[in-house]
């Protein structure tokens, strides 16, 4: 996807660095630093490409998920994350879930995705949750969500 103000495509080995830092320094799990499932979001800054934004489509089990995507800090509020996480969708099997903070929840909903309760969520999901609950404890309150529908 390419617009006069960024362009989005698949990361190649040259972005792993800029991925495994941009991970790091957002609040992401950081073993998940594999480029081959990344998308990058670059926008052009004195002549030179700049990757802003990032996301992960990645097979997670037996379903698909949507992860680690974030925006530095000075760019966010442009809807980089959001052309991401758009474009993550546009051709990702379907259902297909993600992890919400709870101040992201509105935010995925109006993307396309819904709340899932954990009791009905793949194992996979739950797994997850248990395990960043154990981890941040009641500092971080994360939630499933899916997309059903495609497109």
């Amino acid at each position: 996807m390419t617009t006069s103000a960024y362009t989005i495509r698949a990361a190649t080995a040259a972005d792993a660095e800029t991925i495994k830092q941009m991970v790091r320094s957002a609040p992401l799990n950081p073993n998940a630093i594999n480029w081959q499932h990344f998308h990058v979001l670059e926008v052009v800054e004195q002549g030179q490409p700049k990757i802003v934004s990032i996301g992960m489509l990645q097979k997670e089990g037996e379903i698909w998920e949507i992860d680690s995507v974030t925006t530095r800090r000075e760019y966010r509020g442009k809807g980089y994350a959001g052309a991401i996480v758009r474009t993550l969708m546009e051709n990702a099997p379907r259902p297909l879930y993600l992890l919400a903070e709870t101040d992201l929840v509105d935010y995925y909903k109006r993307l396309g995705f819904e709340g899932v309760e954990r009791e009905y969520a793949p194992t996979e999901m739950r797994d997850q949750v248990a395990w960043l609950d154990q981890m941040f404890g009641d500092s971080v309150r994360y939630h499933i969500m899916g997309a059903f529908a495609q497109g």
